[in-house]
Order: C-alpha cells, then structure tokens, then sequence
C-alpha cells in the first residue's frame, strides 16, 4: 500500500517528495536553526520515518531518569548539539508520552512519584533574573535530603556561566565549573553536567548517510523523464556505498582532530547539501532539456566542498565554511596528477582501477573529459596556443576531489588533503608501534627548534629554555631543563566517555626528567595541527608555517615544563647553545665568586 501510494504521487507529479524535504535541511537561516528540532520532530518525511540517531547520550539519560530519584542534570553545548531534542527525549521517558509541542513552556514542571521534573529546554529563552532563580531553586535543591525537584537544563555554556557568575550562586559556579572542565561526574547522585561539544560528530555520519540513501526514499524516482541524467538520484546511489561514507567519515574526523566541534544540526544541512547540491525536480528536470548542462558540477564530490554553492550558504553552513580549507581540489601532487592523466598502462591492476574512475562517460559528464584528455595526450592542432591553458586542466580539482572519495587507495588519497604528514599522523593514532620512536625522535626534535628559534640539530635531548641571554652577535637561549630522549613517550591515547559518542584516538606525549624533580609527569595532546607543525620543524621547513595557529600552545607546553621540572642551578652556571661552525653546541659556563668564567 505504501510503495503503490509514491508510486501514484511520482506517476502524476514525477516529483520525488522527498527531495523538497531534504532541502529543509539545508536552509541554514536563523529561523531554521531556531525550529531545527521542531522541524525534524512534527516533520516526518513523505517516505517514511524521520532520521534518528542513536546517541550513546540519549541511552545515558533514559537510563537515568528512569531511577526512582534520578539527580539532576545541565546540558550545555552549542546551538545545534541536540540538547532541545534530547529535552524532549527525556521527558517522553519521565511522561511515557510524546511531546507534540512545548513551545511556550519556558520551566515545564511534570510530576511523578512525589517529586518533580522541571525542565527548561533552553536557559538562554528564560531572561537573566528568572534564570538566576532557577539556578538558585537547583542549588537550594542540592542541599536538601530528599530533594523536591529534580532539574533538567538545556543552556549553552556561555550563558550559564553567566548567569552562575552571579552572588548566591558561587557553590554552584564551583561545582558545574569543575565537571565542565575536568569531566561529567557521572557517580554524582545530585547533579550530572554533560557538555555535548566532547561527541564527536563523525560517529554519527554512517547512521544519517544511511537514512538519507535509504531506497525507501528513492523509490519515486524511477518515473522521472530526467532519472538517468539527475545528479541528486546518483548521489544518493553513491553515497550509499560503504566506502563513499567511509571517506565521508574522514573529513569530519580530519576536522575532529584540528579541533574542530561540528554540531549534529551542521552536519545534517551539510550531508542533505551533498545529496541535492540544492537542487530540486524542477530545476533538474528543466536543466536536463538543454543541450550542454553540465550536470555533473553537482555530483557529491562537488557538493561537499559547496563549489556550487551561492556565497550566502557557504558563508554559513559551518562545515562547508571549514572543510574549504581543505579543499583537496586545490592540491597538485605531481604523481597524483599523473595517475589522473596517464593512469599507468603498465600495470594492469593500477589500469584498472583508473578504467573505474575515469571512465570516457565521467559521471554525468558526457563524453567531454574523455575527448579533452585524448587531445592533451596527443596534442597536434586541437591543442590550445602555447600560452592558453589546456581545457584539460580545468578538470583536474574535479578529478583530484573525485579520488579522495572513491580511490581504494586511501593512503595516497590522503595525500590530497594540504597536511604534508596526515598519513604519517593516522598511522600513528591507529597504533603502528614500529613508527612511534622515530617521530618520538622527530618531535623531539621540532620542539627543541620551537623553544630555542633555533635550528638545533641534537634530537638526543630536549631542551626547554627559557629567558635570553645578551650575547654580542645574536641574542643566546639559556637551558633550563634537559631531558633524555627516553624520558620523552609518544603514545596514542584513546578519549572515551561513557555519556558520549567519542570516537577520538591522539597522540599524547608524555615527559618524565632523569633524575626524576617531580613525581608528577607533564602529559601534552598533539592534535594534527600540532604533529605537523613540529613535523615542518623537524624537516627544515620555515618556522612561520602554521605559527599563528600553534605557537601559543607550543608556548604553554614549554612554560608548564619550567614550571614542573626547572631546578635551580649550581651557583655559577650556566647552560647554553655556542654557534659552531654550522651548528649550534650545547655548552655549560662557569662563573666563579672572583668572576672568572671556565667553559
């Protein structure tokens, strides 16, 4: 009964419905962001049930207000993490009914079992004074044996903070301050603080591709006078494939790892984005009458990056906005470029699997890309004057971007992205223990280059420096500690929580001095920024690349190190790097009581 009613609705309008509905999605409008979970909620799509994911934080909570006295619980994060839906999710649970509409429930007290579920879906909806008496009403709470009310707040961390900030509240500020910086205190039996920006978001793209490529959804096409020439459709049979999601996956784990949150709202605007490239019917439709469109400018591959996009949207769809400086179309790797070009006759499994990418019908394309590079190969009187660019050339950000999602080869795929170490950083989060003591050693090595401005060649030690010494040719960094190479541990470190969907494996490095100055170690993140940073560093690369961007915590790395291990010295010495022929020497000086000086 279903299949037959799209069937009839498709045969009459050759309108896929739900195609008008994915680009809802994709609206990235403050009215929209503001009734994104009412939309998603009383909107269910034409083909069949609305998109839900499954979120370790959502099992978290049912679980918990299901006790017979649950503690109470803050949600923050930003605008576009989940937290009105999860509000709604909740009190589905506490009522055992749905929630059609809650619109003008600011504190929506429900009662159950003698006490009472108070629920403010947002904090930042309720003015400053009433706000502040919430909060006071929760801390009172918290004091009382048996509390009365348990509360459940939806509030982003800026506004909370604010609000905490305010005289009777300082216990409050104290304790929510502490589990936001340090973690959820998930024992705690009065008061649970859940920050959404520690989800990653990458978790959750298989699930939404999954739904969104469903052939449910897609069954109204086959009507459709332009099925064969429509990017949407093609999208959707490609995004269906395991490995097109994978890759999918990567970009946003890429982005994870540059420390980077994407809300679940911006990424749902930005995957239905990649499937309609903000199309619909008509326009597909009506394009496909005319000779010469060149529908596959809005293939997927395209789609992702927004290269089609008006600058409105690519100013505000948040993903868009930051995978743009990832844009691997702009990445010209000689032996890449070469592949897409030549492939490689004289190997045939490699020959086959250029056949697969580049067929002579180039998705969608029509037999352009085909004739054009035959022309550039050939060359003769179809190639252009010497000083034009060959038309060819035009090709190749479509196709380097065509690659990154459907090579098999994902290690050099991964070379396309503009991190000249991205490969070398994954294998290392996965766990190739065979690597981890030579980029220990390469680490070493970029911090000493980052702490000293100088360019040391010793990876045997490192060296924290602090305060210059006034030489008279150049200014000379005094060493303050010196560790051994093994008192230094490069080591992948898996973040997980229980209340979240964390799917982030980094690289920690891990300092212990010899002698041992402290019982405590200094343990340092080194997200991907930072490894290729240090990895420029260590390869000769000019200090300024990536330096805006990671100095400051290059900085607080060497200051939290002086801090924990600097011990003062014997009277009269000094530690210090000499300029030698073309090197830089680590020398001590001596300075006695008469004010000789011994080297």
């Amino acid at each position: 009964m279903h299949e037959s009613r799209i069937a009839q609705y498709a045969t009459r309008n050759t309108h896929n419905p739900f195609i008008p509905y994915l680009n809802r999605y994709t609206t990235a409008s403050p009215d929209h962001e503001a009734a994104f979970d009412e939309f998603i909620t009383q909107a269910p799509p034409p083909s069949g049930e609305p998109l839900r994911l499954e979120t370790r934080t959502e099992s978290f909570l049912r679980a918990l207000f299901r006790h017979e006295q649950p503690p109470s619980v803050i949600l923050t994060g930003n605008a576009g993490d989940g937290k009105t839906y999860l509000c709604r999710r909740i009190v589905e649970v506490f009522t055992g009914q749905p929630v059609a509409d809650w619109a003008d429930r600011l504190d929506w007290p429900i009662e159950r079992d003698g006490f009472t579920l108070r629920v403010v879906k947002d904090l930042s909806e309720v003015d400053e004074e009433r706000a502040a008496n919430l909060l006071y009403e929760l801390a009172l709470d918290q004091l009382e044996e048996h509390p009365r009310f348990v509360f459940l707040i939806a509030a982003n961390e800026g506004r909370l903070r604010a609000v905490l900030q305010r005289e009777r509240l300082d216990e409050l500020y104290q304790e929510v301050d502490r589990q936001l910086r340090d973690e959820p205190d998930l024992a705690n039996d009065r008061l649970i603080v859940l920050n959404l920006n520690h989800a990653t978001t990458s978790v959750y793209v298989p699930q939404a591709l999954a739904w969104l490529t469903d052939p449910v959804h897609w069954e109204a096409c086959t009507a459709c006078p332009a099925f064969d020439a429509c990017p949407i459709r093609w999208n959707a049979e490609k995004l269906r494939q395991a490995h097109v999601a994978g890759r999918i996956k990567r970009l946003y784990q890429i982005l994870e790892h540059l420390k980077l949150h994407v809300t679940i709202r911006d990424m749902l605007i930005h995957l239905a984005y990649t499937l309609t490239g903000g199309l619909d019917c008509e326009k597909v439709q009506e394009h496909s009458r005319r000779l010469g469109w060149e529908a596959y400018q809005h293939v997927y591959y395209e789609n992702v990056w927004g290269q089609t996009a008006d600058e409105t949207f690519q100013r505000k769809a948040v993903v868009i906005r930051h995978l743009q400086r990832l844009n691997v179309g702009r990445s010209s790797i000689f032996e890449i470029d070469d592949f897409i070009i030549n492939g490689n006759p004289d190997d045939a499994q490699t020959q086959a699997e250029h056949q697969r990418l580049f067929a002579p019908a180039l998705d969608l394309g029509g037999q352009r890309f085909a004739q054009e590079r035959m022309a550039y190969l050939r060359g003769g009187s179809a190639s252009p004057k010497k000083d034009e660019e060959h038309p060819l050339m035009d090709w190749l950000p479509h196709c380097r971007r065509k690659l990154f999602f459907e090579w098999r080869n994902v290690e050099k795929a991964d070379r396309l992205v503009p991190f000249l170490f991205l490969p070398d950083y994954f294998r290392l989060v996965q766990g190739d223990h065979a690597l981890l003591d030579r980029y220990r050693r390469d680490l070493i090595l970029g911090l000493n280059r980052a702490f000293s401005d100088l360019y040391l060649t010793d990876d045997d030690y490192l060296y924290i420096t602090s305060q210059y010494a006034h030489a008279v040719e150049q200014p000379v960094p005094l060493v303050r500690v010196r560790i051994p190479a093994d008192g230094v541990t490069l080591r992948p470190y898996a973040h997980s929580a229980e209340a979240f969907d964390c799917e982030m494996t980094t690289l920690q490095l891990e300092f212990a001095p010899h002698p041992p100055v402290s019982p405590e170690r200094v343990h340092w993140t080194v997200y991907l920024l930072h490894f290729e940073y240090l990895m420029r560093r260590a390869r000769g690369s000019t200090p300024n690349i990536l330096a805006e961007e990671c100095e400051l915590a290059i900085r607080q790395l060497k200051d939290d190190l002086l801090a924990r291990f600097a011990v003062e010295e014997e009277k009269g010495r000094l530690d210090f790097f000499a300029a030698d022929r073309n090197r830089y020497t680590f020398r001590t000086l001596w300075v006695d009581e008469e004010g000789h000086i011994r080297v």
